[in-house]
């Protein structure tokens, strides 16, 4: 330590090239006792942080330097290669050159023009750059052709209730025969196109006769015995829509021929007197059927359906309701 007088009344003392002012005033014994220990022992640590710091100052800053020169060259290389991008002419020719980035390890082939990005291990990766994508958030519409099948066989039975009476005009007045629930059996052929759909079909109707009403004055009613027997086929053409999984139903509409035979029995005064009729007859009908998927191909479906017969000969004309069950094979 170095004491050096001023000219302001203060003691200069120089320790490692710092300089403190000690007022005079305080005792010299004072001094060296308590205050320049006190001031050495914070010198000595100011000198060992700041020789840490430049110590260790170099290293950081290296390791820094690279970091941040490493993320320049990156930011060039990816700047070149977007200009690259944009420019119309380099994407006309055949030239493969700028056109090969990096990606961690490995390599990639991209085109602006292509639907994909090849990366050096034989990977197609899709790369969409138009923006927001083309992603079709909309449900996808399934068709009858699709999840049912586009050809289907359907082979059914059911039970026909025919209108509570038919007309007969084969005596001198009119009679009104009273019918009873029938049975049926048939079988529908069909293809498909999306969810409409064209069908041919074939059935047997059978109806049988229970008893005869005459009109007032005559004797009423007579027991009566018979049946009502159609042979039908047509054509039909329909609309469908599935639902749920493996559900679907279906509206169809036709018109066809059909093939009526009518025989009645009937009681007067003990003597049985038999009217016999055929005749080829036009026919249409409306359906309605429901149907499930069991398995891969089979469903099993009702269907409910009217059918309008026009009359000839002494039978009037008479409109059915079928009720149908059956299995129903696609392919």
């Amino acid at each position: 330590l170095k004491k050096v007088k001023s000219s302001m009344g203060f003691t200069l003392c120089k320790s490692f090239n710092i300089v403190i002012l000690v007022p005079k005033v305080l005792p010299k014994s004072y001094f060296r006792k308590y205050n320049l220990p006190c001031f050495s022992y914070i010198h000595l640590f100011l000198f060992f942080c700041t020789g840490l710091k430049s110590f260790s100052q170099p290293a950081s800053y290296n390791d820094r330097a690279a970091f941040f020169d490493q993320l320049e060259e990156r930011a060039r290389l990816l700047s070149d290669k977007l200009f690259e991008f944009a420019n119309s002419d380099s994407n006309s020719t055949d030239d493969r050159s700028g056109k090969f980035g990096y990606d961690g390890s490995r390599s990639i082939e991209s085109d602006w023009n292509a639907s994909y990005v090849r990366f050096s291990d034989n990977n197609l990766t899709s790369s969409d750059f138009s923006g927001e994508g083309n992603i079709d958030e909309s449900p996808k519409r399934v068709f009858m052709e699709e999840q049912i099948g586009r050809y289907f066989i359907q082979p059914f039975i059911g039970m026909s209730v025919p209108p509570h009476q038919i007309s007969f005009k084969g005596l001198a007045h009119s009679a009104e025969i009273k019918t009873e629930i029938g049975h049926a059996v048939g079988i529908n052929l069909g293809r498909r196109w999306k969810n409409f759909d064209a069908e041919v079909h074939y059935g047997y109707i059978n109806t049988e006769f229970k008893k005869t009403i005459f009109p007032f004055p005559y004797s009423s009613p007579k027991h009566t015995s018979g049946q009502s027997e159609l042979f039908n086929g047509g054509a039909r053409l329909g609309y469908g829509l599935p639902f749920g999984d493996g559900g679907w139903f279906r509206f169809a509409t036709g018109i066809g021929f059909a093939n009526r035979k009518d025989v009645l029995n009937l009681d007067q005064l003990g003597e049985i007197s038999t009217y016999y009729g055929t005749e080829t007859i036009f026919t249409y009908d409306f359906l309605f059927s429901l149907g499930y998927e069991i398995k891969k191909d089979l469903d099993v479906f009702v269907a409910y359906r009217v059918l309008a017969m026009n009359g000839k000969g002494d039978f009037d004309e008479a409109t059915m309701h079928l009720l149908e069950l059956g299995l129903g094979a696609n392919f």
